[in-house]
């Protein structure tokens, strides 16, 4: 990729033109182009373009693992697990009830990311490759009117250093407690990345789901060598901490979404996948499951209600049984004991499970509220 490329991609990132061009794919036709990749990007890498390139073509599948739930087939395991907590505490969200659910018609959503918990193996990983990136995907299955597209809302977030990233250890008072702290402490890896202050995180707040259906996508990776894309994108990122937010397309056309995945696909390098899905798809009405005639299990979806979710992989969830001793504070999961703890304790706390030590997960905080859209085409759809 020549210099002066790069450096056009750096300037319309930063001055957040990128919708706009890829809603119009002739602007980018040479990044656009298949059979240019491999010259865009030196560490191109085949997988890694087919996936992104085809990622809304197909649906992804939610897992459901522990208490002998799984389906008929194994889960793989980068494959997401999403968990729900409610009053009844943590439950698969295929598994909820559908009662729970808006009755019918139209709603609004929102799926604020909140926090990420790094689990033990991944956060070594992180520390040597340097490089990670965390992707959120919504999107509606059909549009609000006819004459337009269904729409995606999509934000990307990438991890600076995780050597800076982590928090200073607190001067001890002393040097007996200096030395219990040094045998015992490790630098946290919990931290929020629901950042006020960026808008790009902020962008999820008010989806609109007509016929209360839509598809739900978390995707996290590190990469082996350091992406041109990332490599970009890093130069715009503003805020410190393990993620930091560097790009939001939000409200944005079903075909300039792919175009984007194109051109995102095709700069990266090759990848090790923590949680990999296509988009899932999400039922937030009693109405739009039963017109399916099959559960949420049953087809690999979930239900979505308010509440805060947390997704990880499949091949690091616990069972049932591990989980029902702990609770959600502050989104972060934590033994019963600890529930009254905040701040770096809190954190500390919840990097302290157990059960969850090697286990990396992201929350959500999701509402959902009945809403009067525009009548939709049922044939207008994301595919």
């Amino acid at each position: 990729m020549s210099g002066e490329r790069r450096d056009f991609i750096k300037q319309i990132l930063a001055a957040g033109a990128l919708p706009g061009l890829f809603a119009s794919p002739r602007a980018f036709g040479a990044l656009l182009d298949p059979q240019a990749a491999q010259a865009i990007n030196p560490d191109f890498d085949p997988a890694a373009f087919d996936f992104w390139s085809g990622f809304t073509a197909k649906n992804g599948e939610s897992a459901i693992v522990g208490a002998g739930q799984t389906r008929s087939k194994t889960p793989d395991n980068t494959q997401p697990v999403f968990l729900h907590h409610g009053n009844d505490g943590f439950k698969n969200a295929a598994l909820l009830a559908q009662e729970n659910l808006v009755q019918d018609g139209d709603v609004l959503v929102s799926v604020n990311t909140s926090a990420v918990k790094v689990g033990a193996d991944d956060q070594k990983t992180f520390e040597r490759v340097q490089n990670a990136q965390l992707r959120v995907d919504v999107t509606q299955k059909t549009a609000i009117i006819p004459l337009i597209e269904a729409m995606a809302y999509t934000v990307v977030g990438a991890m600076r250093s995780v050597q800076t990233s982590l928090p200073a250890a607190k001067p001890a008072t002393n040097a007996k407690t200096s030395a219990a702290s040094s045998a015992k402490k490790t630098p946290t890896t919990v931290q929020n990345i629901s950042i006020a202050s960026d808008e790009a995180w902020q962008k999820m707040q008010s989806i609109p789901l007509p016929g209360g259906e839509g598809r739900w996508a978390l995707n996290l990776e590190a990469q082996k060598k350091d992406s041109v894309f990332c490599k970009v994108l890093q130069a715009v990122v503003k805020e410190g901490g393990l993620f930091a937010p560097m790009l939001g397309l939000p409200g944005i056309a079903m075909s300039a979404l792919n175009s984007f995945n194109n051109f995102y696909g095709a700069l990266h390098a090759e990848s090790v996948q923590i949680i990999k899905s296509n988009p899932v798809r999400i039922f937030a009405t009693q109405e739009a499951i039963q017109s399916t005639s099959s559960t949420a299990a049953q087809i690999g979806a979930i239900y979505l209600q308010p509440g805060t979710y947390v997704l990880m992989s499949a091949g690091q969830a616990p069972t049932d049984d591990q989980m029902k001793n702990l609770t959600l504070v502050q989104d972060r999961i934590v033994r019963a004991e600890d529930a009254k703890l905040t701040g770096d304790e809190l954190d500390e706390a919840a990097a302290d499970v157990d059960v969850l030590k090697n286990v990396t997960y992201v929350t959500f905080d999701v509402q959902v509220k009945r809403a009067s859209l525009l009548a939709a085409d049922p044939g207008k759809t994301s595919g």
